[in-house]
């Protein structure tokens, strides 16, 4: 009896969340909505596949659809998929709190429960899911790093590795949204890529700022971004300390630091306690291929490209007719970020990396 009531409860629990989903979706007649109506009307029909692949498409044209990754989810949750389940249940978890109806909040309730459970069936630690993970669409495009804006002509640092061999390069905002990138410059001796956007994107505020004298003494406290955490804006930033001035023997550019991350991003921001930036992060693997110089350091180290050459090289790239208004400026006392609290607006400005090759 009671294993009756388990797949009854089960079952009752799938229709409710499709029916949830559908409604929400019937609003607008363009192709996308046109595509998710038919993707559910297969998923009904239990052309579980056929649902799949119209869905997929739907997503072709409107990526940030909660709707048709929540859809998804359940499907490949049902066809045993269970990476996938999650992924895409994820994507709906985030694109429906960047919405404000009533009907997304209902579906944001409904699809947790699902992540809840994929993540109890599979007996996986939501940590194993990082948010950088799941982020790119169905097809060639795929994460490959992290970065950060600079400047209000849409500069972006990151490490050079995050492009390596990449045709095609696409940003996508914490919050969903997504522009092209190309590539400006790359400085190979101390791996750092500058990128550039290639489509205005309305709603970003440029707070982050160099520090116009950075202090790199032993012993200092620093910040991270956790990418991991990036939508949980109160736990975005992890506390550190630098534990190494000059990591290199042969060179003042790099430091070594203590940071209480899991892992440690390439091309992330470093900002001192007063939220200015003071450097790009480098994990250790990378640091250790890059570098014949490293000085000797502990297990857990991770190291960091300093601020002022960050700031010489993006000088250089920034026409001198508009740097006065581009170049980030110290004297500002409205620059840099609250490191206790990173509000929704500067989240926007560290950002995920997805190549197409």
């Amino acid at each position: 009896m009671m294993q009756l009531n388990s797949k009854v409860i089960k079952i009752t629990f799938k229709f409710i969340i499709l029916i949830g989903v559908f409604s929400a979706s019937t609003s607008e007649s363009n192709p996308s909505e046109i595509l998710y109506k038919q993707g559910f009307s297969l998923s009904i029909e239990g052309k579980t596949q056929s649902a799949i692949q119209t869905y997929l498409k739907a997503l072709e044209i409107k990526p940030e659809s909660a709707e048709a990754h929540h859809s998804l989810g359940v499907l490949y949750f049902k066809v045993g998929s269970g990476a996938k389940a999650i992924d895409h249940f994820k994507k709906a978890e985030l694109f429906y709190k960047n919405r404000k109806d009533k009907r997304a909040n209902f579906n944001l309730t409904i699809v947790r429960k699902n992540l809840k459970k994929a993540y109890k069936k599979l007996g996986l630690n939501p940590d194993d899911f990082r948010l950088d993970t799941f982020l790119a669409t169905e097809g060639e495009w795929k994460p490959s790093g992290v970065g950060f804006l600079i400047g209000k002509q849409g500069h972006l640092f990151t490490a050079a590795s995050s492009i390596k061999g990449a045709n095609k390069i696409r940003i996508r905002f914490p919050n969903g949204q997504t522009s092209p990138a190309k590539l400006v410059r790359e400085f190979i001796v101390y791996k750092i890529a500058i990128l550039k956007l290639i489509n205005h994107v309305s709603g970003l505020t440029y707070p982050l700022a160099f520090e116009d004298n950075p202090h790199f003494k032993e012993g200092n406290s620093v910040y991270a971004m956790d990418f991991s955490k990036i939508t949980a804006t109160n736990q975005a930033l992890s506390k550190g300390k630098i534990l190494r001035e000059n990591a290199l023997e042969n060179s003042d550019k790099i430091i070594q630091l203590n940071l209480e991350l899991k892992k440690v991003r390439n091309g992330g921001p470093l900002f001192n306690k007063n939220g200015k930036l003071i450097g790009l992060t480098l994990s250790k693997p990378l640091a250790q291929k890059s570098f014949s110089y490293l000085k000797d350091s502990p297990e857990n180290a991770s190291f960091a490209i300093k601020s002022p050459y960050l700031k010489m090289i993006l000088a250089g790239l920034i026409d001198s007719k508009k740097r006065d208004n581009d170049q980030p400026r110290e004297a500002n006392i409205n620059s840099g970020i609250n490191v206790n609290k990173i509000s929704k607006e500067v989240i926007n400005n560290f950002i995920f990396l997805e190549t197409y090759n």
